[in-house]
C-alpha cells in the first residue's frame, strides 16, 4: 500500500517521519513535483494520493491512482468527486481520516496493510467477581509495557470506564468511534479490518494505543465467535503490536473464544470466600466448555499491586 504525499517539502517530510515512527500501516513516499510523480507511476501503483488543495488541478489527469485525497487549507470546496481532509490538524488525526476512507470506500479495491514481523502476546484481563479495579489494573499494565513495547488496549466492558475522555467537545465526537464501530464493521463482511482499526485507534499519554468501549452492551453480546476470531486474527496478521490487552468484562460464547484465543488469562486472586466460590466457578465454566487448557494458563493478580510489572 503506497501513500504518496504532493504538497509543500517541509509539510511533506513532516507528515512522512510522523508515518514512519508510529508504525503506520501505509508505506508512505514524498513527491514534490507532478513530473518526480509521473515517473514513479509508469513502474509502480499507488493507491492514495494524498495532495495539496493548491496543486488538485494539476494530478487530475495522472494515471494509475486509485483514490485522491485533497489537503485543504479551509478554503477548498468539495469538486470533481475528491474527497477532503483539513490540512490543519495532526498527522494523527488526518491518518485516522486516510484509513477511516480505506476502510469504507467500496471503490478501493482490497488491500493489505504494511506491517512487521514480531513476536505478538494476546493477553485477556478478567474478574468472576466486581469491585476489585480490574480496568485500573489493565490499564496500569498497559502503561509498564510501554518503554519495550508497541501495547494495544481494548476494552470489551459493558459499561463505559472512560469518562475523563469526554472533556472536550472534540473528545466527545472521538469518544463514538469504538468498539461498536469495530462490531458494526465486522458485521458487514467487508475485508478491511485493520484500517477500520486504525481509524478508531487514539493514543494514550502514557504511551500506549486504546479502543474506546461500546456504546451500547448489546453490541458485545452480539459478536459471535467467528466475529472474535476474525478481530483476533487481523490484530495478528495486519498489525503492528507486540502487546494486546483485551479487559474483558463480560461472559458468552465469544469471550470464551477469546481466552482460548490469547495466550495469558489473568485472574485476580480472590479475597473472600464469596469471591473463592465464584472464582471456583468461573473454573468449572472452562472445564465444562472443554477449556482445561485455559485453565491452565490462568496467571493470578496480587491486588495489592497498582504499578504492574508483567514478564511473560
Amino acid at each position: 500500500m503506497l501513500l504518496a504525499i504532493l504538497a509543500d517539502e517541509m509539510y511533506s517530510h513532516r507528515f512522512l517521519s510522523y508515518v514512519s515512527h508510529h508504525k503506520s500501516m501505509l508505506d508512505c513516499m514524498v513527491f514534490t513535483s507532478v513530473n518526480s510523480l509521473e515517473i514513479f507511476i509508469k513502474h509502480s501503483k499507488i493507491d492514495i494520493l494524498l495532495v495539496d488543495n493548491n496543486m488538485t488541478s494539476l494530478v487530475l489527469d495522472v494515471k494509475n491512482i486509485q483514490k485522491i485525497i485533497v489537503l485543504s487549507d479551509g478554503e477548498y470546496s468539495w469538486q470533481n468527486g475528491k474527497s477532503v481532509i483539513f490540512k490543519y490538524q495532526s498527522a494523527e488525526h488526518i491518518l485516522k481520516e486516510i484509513f477511516a476512507q480505506i476502510a469504507d470506500d467500496d471503490n478501493i479495491a482490497s488491500i493489505s496493510p504494511v506491517y512487521h514481523s514480531k513476536q505478538l502476546e494476546l493477553i485477556a484481563v478478567f474478574s468472576a467477581f466486581g469491585g476489585v479495579g480490574i480496568s485500573t489494573y489493565a490499564r496500569n499494565l498497559c502503561s509498564s509495557m510501554t518503554d519495550n513495547n508497541n501495547v494495544l488496549y481494548i476494552n470489551m466492558e459493558i459499561f463505559d470506564s472512560f469518562a475523563e475522555f469526554e472533556k472536550t467537545p472534540e473528545n466527545q465526537r472521538e469518544y463514538i468511534h469504538g468498539m461498536s464501530d469495530v462490531v458494526f464493521y465486522i458485521k458487514q463482511k467487508k475485508n478491511k479490518l485493520a484500517f477500520k482499526l486504525g481509524s478508531i485507534i487514539n493514543q494514550h499519554h502514557d504511551g500506549y494505543s486504546y479502543i474506546l468501549p461500546v456504546e451500547d452492551y448489546r453490541d458485545l453480546y452480539s459478536i459471535t465467535t467467528d466475529d472474535m476470531e476474525r478481530l483476533t486474527d487481523v490484530l495478528i496478521r495486519e498489525t503492528a503490536y507486540e502487546k494486546i490487552i483485551f479487559d474483558v468484562g463480560y461472559i458468552n460464547e465469544a469471550s470464551l473464544r477469546l481466552f482460548q484465543i490469547c495466550d495469558v488469562l489473568l485472574l485476580p486472586e480472590p479475597s473472600d470466600t464469596i469471591q473463592v466460590n465464584k472464582q471456583n466457578s468461573f473454573k468449572k465454566l472452562l472445564i465444562r466448555s472443554g477449556m482445561e487448557k485455559v485453565a491452565d494458563n490462568i496467571k493470578w493478580i496480587p491486588l495489592k499491586e497498582r504499578v504492574i510489572s508483567y514478564q511473560k
